[in-house]
């Protein structure tokens, strides 16, 4: 787990913003229940007593501020600086209540002169209670993120499983059929043309495996009696695109389009998804998020 990339859901804007809020409204009800109840001279959150309600307020809105600013630290922090681990992101965690615990104390002894009372009793009584207040709401708000992304990769496997089985139903009464045709029919062929619009290369439909951008150049990749071979081609992947619309060539990434055709299956690894062939030898081709629901659509509709 320590060597593992953080999953993109944990620090994803949106789930993030939930997270805050759920959290402060969550420190504050139990606070306000855990107060009164406590009956020490070491608390002092109210949202009734005048006296010490502008503390409070000011409390509250320093933490949320405070965790907001850190958690769009941790979002540019994940993308530019440092690979995100699960280690990384508790310590994250534990540094952002540590340090709103302390500041609970710092107004506890210097404001609201809290005494008869250790200081240091002061300060672990805070970050302890502090820790169960923005703690549990951390860890139900992460666990449920992780069953909701869990869901939504159960329904695309489930998708593509369906799709599989019913694509090799239809291969089967395809080359049912193919055996029933005679010997002349004219197979399914892919023109390619370079970016002036002259015709460079032609191939079928069914040999074709992946494309792949290279800069201003797309390379090929298909099957011949000799194996796999590969044919470069000067054009933009977005014209070569354009030109294959309506045919099982689709766009997976900004620099592959596969043959949804040949797929053998799509895996999910450290919350990214790869293509799979049905022919070894080939390299596994990335799905963006992007075009991953296309693609999955694509599967259901053969």
């Amino acid at each position: 787990m320590s060597k593992h990339k953080l999953p993109k859901y944990l620090i994803s804007p949106n789930n993030m913003v939930v997270q805050v809020a759920i959290s402060v409204l969550f420190a504050i009800a139990f606070l306000s229940v855990y107060v009164p109840l406590s009956n020490s001279r070491t608390t002092w959150f109210s949202l009734i007593d005048e006296g010490k309600l502008i503390y409070t307020v000011v409390f509250i809105l320093f933490s949320t501020i405070f965790l907001i600013l850190s958690r769009i630290m941790m979002y540019y922090t994940s993308k530019r600086l440092i690979r995100f681990t699960y280690p990384i992101y508790i310590i994250w965690n534990v540094a952002e209540i540590t340090l709103i615990g302390l500041f609970h104390s710092f107004i506890s002894l210097n404001i609201m002169g809290v005494e008869g009372y250790a200081h240091s009793l002061i300060i672990g009584k805070s970050i302890l209670i502090t820790t169960i207040a923005l703690g549990f709401p951390f860890i139900v708000t992460d666990l449920s993120f992780a069953l909701i992304d869990s869901r939504r990769v159960l329904n695309i496997a489930r998708r593509v499983i369906q799709a599989n089985s019913a694509n090799n139903a239809a291969n089967k009464a395809k080359l049912k059929n193919a055996e029933n045709q005679a010997d002349n029919n004219v197979p399914d062929l892919i023109n390619f043309s370079d970016y002036t619009g002259a015709l460079k290369f032609t191939v079928k439909l069914t040999d074709i495996y992946y494309i792949k951008a290279e800069g201003n150049y797309v390379n090929v990749f298909y099957h011949n009696k000799d194996g796999f071979s590969s044919f470069v081609l000067r054009n933009k992947i977005q014209a070569i695109e354009d030109s294959l619309a309506g045919t099982p060539l689709m766009r997976c990434h900004r620099t592959y389009i596969v043959n949804t055709n040949n797929i053998k299956l799509i895996r999910n690894e450290d919350d990214s998804y790869f293509i799979e062939f049905n022919q070894s030898g080939l390299e596994s081709v990335p799905v963006s998020r992007t075009y991953s629901e296309k693609i999955v659509q694509r599967f259901t509709k053969i």
